[in-house]
């Protein structure tokens, strides 16, 4: 809804579920119809977690000198890959042989690469970049040859640029700019050689973006966003000018659209609760949804080799996977790696054979193997730290059935000997968006966690996507409310497991997810120890009134209410009114260029704390804006987490929490219940 996915938030890359699933339950007969499930067991089978030797103190640089490629794409004469991934300060490109014997950067950016596209001759490359943080992106032109490299866009001070795609000759480029403090944008071609700009569909009033340019050049496929969940399809004939729509249904989001010669092929979740794969024959009259081999929510697409090779992320009960085609749908492609494993590929756009797909579970970092060439070749382990995997945390997932029954998926990560006799302290960790999801797979900040003695929790609560449309779009109207009391169902289930040091759970969240934790703080005041707001908003008025108008309407239908309109309801709803509630203590992280969780909310808020004689701590960073670009500034935010929960760790007698609130809203006894019952809500 609100957001990307930033720097700090890339914990929700999809995955499959290699861990035990169980459910605690409160009974879950549900708003959709759900029938009690059978029990299944009466606790988390931690295996031989308790057994395990408790893993040696890691210095925070070794979890973060494991680095996952954040893109990859292969060299024009494909022999060669181009890497995006961080070079100890921030993200920038590399080149890689395939061989997988040298890799060497290219761009030494002081500003994290965002991202970038390979020209068809190997010449240049097109690279994505704002300024510390800003989020204002412009395009920029680096020559393979001399390094040299050219602004090509200038959006201006609080608009940005999105890359579509080039011409097949390299002649043009093809982008989407927002104007007008990204009220509306347009689509626009740039000629490479020139410098020249036109526009080629006007954003008045509306706000375009694009998927990709057609093998011949003759097509662009666009998008007209209408708010976070709707998006339309249309295409652009750039030989004349005219355009044609190909999906456009209020409430429906249509994305990742590609070409495959006369046939796009996008996901849209027409006529479902779930995003399917359908087709457009251009020309024709109307799509046709594609039949898969399996019916899980989709989701994303990316199609290669002008659409030969397609691959294909999905979800299941608790998190995902990825399935790769070749030439047709009927069966996915068997690279010889675990299928469960997988997690994305990517392949060469000139030869369908040749791809690089990669695996990864919570206690293995990912993988990349060369594939099309016989056996897969091993390529690149982001495991540089060191680190044996046997010392890593594993993951364990199970569903909490909520007040009213909603079952609520929760992954645990869990430190080596852990059990009863040793139990943990536990961090919550509640991700943003609210559109995005934490999955169980290796996560370096994470891990640092673990290796400090905490379980680390990660509940999806109601609004979080990867569980169907009617998942996500339970906290609708609802902000700060049935998704407020998940978190706390969670803890009660939490606190209920013999390995758990009940006495000792903590939370932290950031943006959409550091607003869960100030609106927590404010409706249970006595559910965590303490707890670490990163980059949250706590007033809602300036909040909706930071974002592009089109998504200033959406918003408001998301709360419900437009609280610029409504002062009452937002002085009820926003955590800053009520600071005087808050009775633990509290860290706030802010970026200086924030753009949409304003800094002056946050002085806002640490003044009113302070005022209150609360225990606050306070960090601005003043080159980072929503989320950290630089490995600086986040290795100090979560050394200073964990020394603000070390601090605030007591020693308890038994379990529980003491207060008079302790245990508001923890009113449910706990059961056992199936995860089948998720599905229902698929």
């Amino acid at each position: 809804m609100a957001e990307s996915c930033t720097a700090s938030e890339r914990l929700s890359v999809r995955s499959a579920v290699l861990c035990s699933v169980v459910v605690l339950s409160a009974g879950l007969t549900t708003q959709l119809g759900a029938n009690p499930a059978r029990p299944v067991s009466s606790g988390l089978d931690l295996g031989d977690i308790p057994r395990r030797p408790v893993a040696s103190e890691f210095p925070f640089e070794r979890f973060f000198q494991t680095r996952r490629l954040r893109q990859f794409a292969f060299s024009a004469d494909n022999r060669s890959l181009y890497v995006l991934k961080s070079d100890g300060r921030v993200d920038n490109i590399f080149t890689m042989d395939l061989s997988g014997q040298s890799m060497h950067q290219l761009t030494r950016f002081d500003e994290s690469v965002a991202g970038f596209l390979v020209d068809h001759k190997g010449r240049f490359l097109i690279i994505v970049m704002d300024d510390k943080g800003d989020e204002n992106f412009d395009l920029y032109r680096f020559d393979l040859g001399s390094g040299a490299t050219v602004r090509l866009t200038d959006a201006g001070k609080g608009d940005t640029t999105t890359l579509c795609g080039l011409s097949p000759d390299d002649a043009f480029l093809y982008y989407a700019q927002t104007r007008n403090q990204r009220r509306e944008a347009g689509l626009w071609q740039l000629d490479i050689r020139s410098g020249q700009a036109r526009e080629l569909l006007p954003g008045t009033g509306r706000t375009l973006d694009c998927d990709a340019v057609s093998r011949d050049g003759r097509y662009l496929l666009f998008g007209e966003l209408s708010g976070f969940d709707e998006r339309h399809l249309g295409l652009l004939d750039l030989s004349n000018g005219r355009t044609r729509t190909i999906l456009a249904v209020p409430g429906i989001n249509n994305v990742d659209g590609g070409f495959a010669g006369d046939q796009v092929y996008f996901l849209s979740a027409l006529n479902s609760n779930r995003f399917r794969l359908w087709r457009y024959r251009i020309g024709g009259r109307a799509p046709v949804p594609v039949r898969l081999p399996f019916d899980n929510d989709l989701e994303s697409l990316s199609l290669y080799a002008d659409g030969r090779v397609a691959v294909i992320a999905y979800r299941s009960a608790l998190a995902g996977g990825t399935a790769i085609f070749v030439d047709g749908f009927a069966v996915p492609k068997d690279f010889g790696l675990p299928p469960a494993a997988i997690m994305g590929a990517a392949f060469s756009d000139s030869d369908p054979r040749l791809g690089v797909v990669f695996t990864e579970t919570a206690n293995m970092p990912a993988r990349y193997y060369l594939v099309g060439q016989g056996q897969p070749i091993l390529l690149y382990d982001a495991n540089h730290s060191g680190i044996d995997n046997s010392q890593l945390s594993e993951a364990r997932s199970f569903l909490v059935s909520s007040f009213d029954g909603v079952p609520i998926p929760v992954h645990l990560f869990i430190p080596n000997g852990t059990s009863a006799a040793a139990p943990r302290p536990a961090i919550f960790l509640i991700h943003g968006g609210p559109d995005q999801h934490i999955d169980p797979l290796y996560s370096s900040a994470i891990q640092y966690l673990t290796n400090r003695g905490f379980v680390v929790v990660a509940p999806n609560v109601r609004g979080s996507t990867g569980f169907g449309r009617r998942y996500a779009a339970l906290d609708s109207g609802d902000w700060g409310g049935g998704h407020i009391r998940d978190i706390v169902e969670v803890a009660a289930a939490v606190r209920g497991l013999d390995f758990i040091d009940a006495g000792n759970l903590f939370i932290t969240g950031m943006s959409f997810g550091g607003f869960s934790v100030m609106s927590l703080l404010t409706q249970y005041p006595y559910t965590f120890r303490a707890a670490v707001d990163f980059f949250g908003f706590t007033e809602l008025a300036t909040f909706v009134d930071s974002w592009p108008s089109y998504l200033q309407q959406r918003l408001s239908l998301e709360l419900g209410f437009d609280p610029r309109l409504d002062p009452a309801r937002n002085r009820a709803l926003s955590p800053l009114y009520h600071v005087d509630r808050i009775r633990i203590p509290v860290q706030i992280h802010q970026g200086a260029n924030d753009r949409r969780v304003p800094r002056a909310q946050s002085d806002w808020l640490v003044e009113r704390l302070r005022n209150q004689g609360r225990t606050v701590e306070y960090y601005v960073y003043a080159d980072e804006g929503h989320g950290f670009n630089r490995f600086e500034n986040e290795r100090l935010a979560w050394q200073r987490l964990v020394a603000f929960f070390n601090r605030q760790l007591r020693s308890t007698q038994g379990k529980g929490l003491k207060g008079p609130m302790a245990s508001r809203c923890h009113h449910c006894a706990v059961r056992v219940r199936s995860a089948g019952v998720l599905k229902r809500y698929l």
